[in-house]
Formats: C-alpha cells, structure tokens, sequence
C-alpha cells in the first residue's frame, strides 16, 4: 500500500481571466513553499488538429445548433454532467450514452492535454508534445457505471492520456489522487450523480487546482458536441481498446485521513488508537462512504457497531445517500440513540457532503452544520470570514458574529461559494471555511475541497478535543446559542418547456421578479445586498470588469410588512440540476412564509404571464393550506 504524503506538489495557475487566477489561491495560500511545482497554464500547444476537425464538420454542413450536438450541451450542469443513464423515468428518455462519455471524456482529455506542462523534475516538456498526461478515474457503485466507465476510459486513451482506473472511490478522492504522493495524477473524474435516483450519473471533473468552473465544462462539452455530431455522421471514432490500469488510491486516502487524526488529537495514552472508547455510527446510504467505517475508524479503535447501509449498492434500497434526506437522518438518529453513540454520521453517494447527529440524537445538517463547523473554525482561527450561500438564515450570521467572525453571504452553488472564499484570502481577507447549506464544505487548509470526510474528521478531532479536556457534553453543545427561524420553506415551480428552451425560460422568470422587486410592484419587498462582495444587487449581479462565471440567475429578496416589519426573506434561483425554479422563504413569525408566497403568487405569479410556462401548483397548494 503506498504511503500518503500530506506534502503535495504545488500546482500554480495561470490565465488571462480574473475568475481563473482566484483559483491560484491554492498554490498562493495553501501550498506555499512545497516541492515539485507543476504548472497549469494555457497551453502553447498547436490546435490546428481541433480547428481541422471542426472545418470537416462545417464542410458536411453542421452547426453549433444541431439537434445533435445540443444533446451533449444540454448534459452540463454547471461544473459537471449529468444525465439519464438508465431506463426508469417516466419522461425522461437515456441522454449520457456510452457514446456521450466517451467524447466528453476525449475532450476532456484533449483540454488538459493543452494545458499541462511539467518542470524537469517530471521529464520535463510540454505535455502535448511528449509524455502522456496521466488521468484517474473513480466511480461511485451506481449500476450503469461499469458501462460507462469503459467508455471514458477509451475517450481518456483516444485523446493519448494514460488511464488509471480507481474503481469504488469517492469525488474528494479522485482530486486528491492529484496531490497525493506517489500518485499525483494530472487529472482526474469522478463518475458520480451524487444523491439523484439510481437512473442518474454525471462526471465531475479535477485538475490540481481542484474542481473545474462551469465556462470549463462549457468548453469541453462545446468540444465534445462536435465530436458527437462527427461520430453520427461517421467521422472519426476508430481506435484500439484502451490500456487501463488499476490503483487502489482508496486505501492510501484512507490512510491521509487516519495520520490527520492521530497527529492533531496526539492522545496521550492512545496514540495510534486515539478513537478507542468512542462509538461512531456511520450511514453510508450504500454509497462510497462504506471505507471510512473498516479503513479509517476501526483501525483507530472506535466502536462502529450499529453502523447503516456500509456496503454499496447502486440501488441505494434504504434510503437516498444524502444528509438532507429526512429518512436518512432519522434512521441514523435511531441507531445513535439504540447503540449509545457518541457521533452518528450520514454521508451522501459519492461523500462530498456529510451531516451528523450528536449523542442527544439532534440532527446537525444545514445552518446547524455550519455552525458547528464555524465553532470549531473560529476556535482554530480568530476573527476569520466564513463564506456561505445566501440561503444561511440570519441566527446563522448572529452565531459567527457573536463568535467572532465575519459572515459572507455569496451566491448558492457549491462551486461559487468555494471560489469565493478562495477569492477573499487571495485579497488578503482570510477566509478558512466555505459551505452551502446542502453540506458541501470546504476548508482552507484542506486545499478548498469539498470533502464531506474530510468534515467528519475535524468534528471527530473536536469531540475527542473536548473529551480530553474534561467536557462531557457532546458536539451539540457547540451550537446551543444558535438561533433558528422560526419557519424555513423551500418550493418548486417546474418548467413547463421543452428542455431545449427551459434554462432560457428560468432565467426570463427569475429576471423578472427581480424586476418586479425594483419597480416596487411587491410591497416591503428590496433586493438584499447582502454585505461587500464581488457584485452588487443580491450578491447576484457582477460589475467587475472581468465577470465571473455565472451559471444560474438568482435573488434575494428581505421582506416587511405592517405587522411585523422586517421578519424574513425570499430567494429564488434557476436549478442546474432540474428544469425548475428554486423559491427559499424564511421568516421569524409563525405563518411568515405562508404570508411571504400568498404576495408572491397575488403580485407576481398570476399577474407578470410566468405562469403560461412555470407550474405554481406548488406555491398555490403552500398559500391556500
């Protein structure tokens, strides 16, 4: 088994954008003075071969628009894909083909190919023009991932890259398998859907500066939807089975986790075993989770008995692996409280999120779980910012204040919330923790992944911390001074278009609320600026000279009223995962949300003409209870 360095190579990054030079932060701030410095750069490689392909496409006379090509377009979903892989949704037909994968994981390969270089101490030279860029590829144990994965396994080998299968794996894995001595892979996917039903998978996709940007996926799948009409037409796609070969990374990220823990708790009497006299229930909902049991507690002495779902099933029969999951969380309260445990855990498919539950049985998942996470961050780092998404409620702003720090509310969307934290310490505003309410975490000093292990692991540091130090209450008590609204609401308006047009129509809904809220048309209504961010208007609209990536519009909006003034606000944003619209409402009164939807759907909903193309069934059945 390799031995995991914690020491990785120290990746820089350079680009003509504002937004790509934020992600530099990784090499500026968390990877300073390191060994073997990689570059990430725009490539000086020749991509005549691409403009020569892309002429041969134009001279049989196809074009950016072809009902074809939109069929790969249409499977990006903001920073990744995803798609229909198996049969079994009532409308919903199979769109990530085999055939699909393998272009976008051509062209995957070829991007990186054009922008890799390797100092001398790798062999040096320009990828491209010599040694082959070497790519690993993970999997959570969904049933149309064997299938799938020989596909990007021959699109890896037709773009000239060196594959590296990983098999079972989890998403921060695969980027860690980038980092990671002896390993240090150029790139890597993770085929994952994360907590969509079984019918779903996608790809997420890794370079050492970490996760790519939506406009890189754009990129890549405009590239892939040419190759795709190609391959319809009969161009191209000849070529030897690919060589593959297989690495069990899990085991030595397995082991980084467990040196993590035992260095920083150093037991005094249980070194090696700094677990030992702890119980941890762990629901791994028949994901990828399942190793962080047998590989990460149990061998540092912790009780895992009583443990849920460890062994994947691409079925996922118990329950949907997500921390949000209110079955998942009871479930895993019930063996917290039947095996007297100190911590239960809750992962998600491919373990980029988690949750837990505390000794009590309190579920800690959303605001609840930032907090935790922001006592503990603040207790490591005084006064830093915290960036979260602008769906955190406003006790969750008190507690970090209240604490110490200082609250970022930013754009949701995990990827947004991540760069902008990365954003702020490249500014000179230190900033340790990014999370979105869903779970998805991400640490300053754990290279600004997210990585729902990775979480776990600092919770579990803190509880033996405390223990240690003679406080015998759990980790809930961290968050006894959280402040909860008095009601949360999330609905949905569904877009009833044609998938081609809905992305447009949410955006044209969403557009014209805001426009709505500015002509003073919802009364006590006013966009929330949210504090000093990148933009203006909502932490919503950039008007920096250089953009940044937008892959969704959205708002939000604080609302009063005579009665009770200021008492909650609204957000509402395009999903990038559905064809709908996201509508979060929060209030500090008993029946201030009912209140807030009743102006929506009175003053906007059935009067602005959205309603010919948005389903506001939802919004009606919640006013009318």
């Amino acid at each position: 088994m390799a031995t995991a360095n914690i020491s990785p190579s120290a990746p820089t990054l350079s680009n003509n954008s504002k937004r790509t030079s934020r992600l530099s932060s990784l090499s500026n701030v968390a990877l300073r003075d390191q060994s073997k410095p990689h570059l990430f750069t725009k490539s000086s490689v020749n991509v005549i071969t691409q403009k020569v392909r892309t002429s041969q496409l134009e001279s049989v006379g196809t074009t950016s628009s072809d009902d074809y090509g939109g069929v790969i377009r249409r499977l990006q979903n903001g920073s990744d894909v995803r798609g229909v892989a198996l049969d079994g949704e009532p409308g919903r037909t199979v769109d990530l083909t085999p055939q699909a994968a393998q272009v976008i994981a051509e062209s995957f390969g070829e991007w990186v190919t054009e922008r890799v270089v390797r100092d001398e101490k790798d062999g040096g030279g320009d990828m491209a023009a010599g040694t082959r860029v070497q790519v690993s590829v993970g999997r959570d144990p969904r049933l149309s991932g064997p299938r799938l994965a020989t596909a990007v396994f021959s699109g890896l080998a037709k773009a000239g890259c060196h594959v590296v299968d990983m098999g079972l794996a989890t998403t921060p894995a695969c980027f860690m398998s980038t980092v990671l001595t002896p390993f240090n892979y150029d790139a890597s996917i993770m085929m994952t859907a994360s907590h969509l039903p079984y019918t779903r998978n996608g790809l997420k996709f890794f370079t050492r500066q970490g996760g790519l940007r939506s406009s890189d996926v754009q990129e890549i799948c405009e590239r892939a939807a040419r190759k795709y009409v190609a391959r319809r037409l009969g161009i191209g796609g000849t070529g030897m089975p690919p060589a593959v070969a297989r690495v069990d990374f899990m085991s030595a990220y397995a082991e980084h986790l467990r040196k993590i823990i035992v260095e920083r708790i150093a037991h005094p009497t249980n070194f090696q075993t700094p677990l030992k006299g702890f119980k941890v229930i762990v629901n791994a909902g028949n994901g990828s989770a399942g190793f962080f049991t047998w590989a990460v507690l149990d061998k540092l002495g912790a009780d895992t008995t009583g443990s849920l779902h460890l062994e994947p099933d691409g079925m996922f029969p118990n329950h949907t692996p997500n921390p949000e999951d209110p079955k998942a969380m009871s479930l895993t309260r019930e063996a917290v409280l039947a095996n007297g445990a100190d911590l239960g855990v809750v992962f998600d498919t491919d373990v980029d999120r988690s949750g837990v539950v505390d000794s009590t049985g309190v579920a800690i998942n959303g605001d609840k779980l930032i907090a935790l996470m922001s006592s503990i961050v603040l207790r490591e780092h005084p006064g830093t910012t915290i960036v979260t998404d602008a769906r955190a409620s406003v006790g969750l702003t008190e507690f970090i204040t209240a604490k110490g720090g200082h609250h970022c509310l930013y754009r949701v969307g995990y990827r947004n919330v991540i760069d902008k934290g990365a954003q702020l310490n490249e500014d000179g505003v230190e900033t340790h923790l990014m999370m979105e309410t869903t779970g998805h975490g991400a640490l300053k000093e754990n290279y600004f992944l997210d990585d729902g292990a990775y979480m776990v692991v600092k919770i579990i540091i803190e509880m033996v911390r405390m223990k240690l130090s003679g406080i015998e209450e759990g980790i809930g008590s961290l968050i006894r001074d959280l402040n909860e609204p008095a009601e949360s609401v999330e609905l949905r308006l569904n877009i009833v278009t044609a998938p081609s047009y809905a992305k447009g129509k949410g955006s044209e809904a969403v557009q014209t609320l805001k426009e709505y809220i500015q002509d003073g048309k919802l009364k006590g209504w006013y966009l929330d600026t949210c504090g000093d961010c990148w933009v203006s208007e909502g932490c919503l609209v950039d008007t920096n000279e250089a953009p940044a990536d937008i892959d969704a519009f959205m708002y939000r909006a604080k609302v009063s009223d005579d009665a009770n003034g200021q008492h909650g606000w609204i957000h509402i944003r395009q999903s990038v995962h559905n064809p709908n619209i996201a509508l979060n409402m929060q209030s500090s009164v008993i029946g201030g949300c009912q209140s807030i939807a009743k102006v929506l759907l009175d003053s906007f909903l059935l009067t602005s003409g959205v309603k010919e193309y948005l389903d506001i069934s939802q919004v009606e059945k919640f006013v009318n209870n």
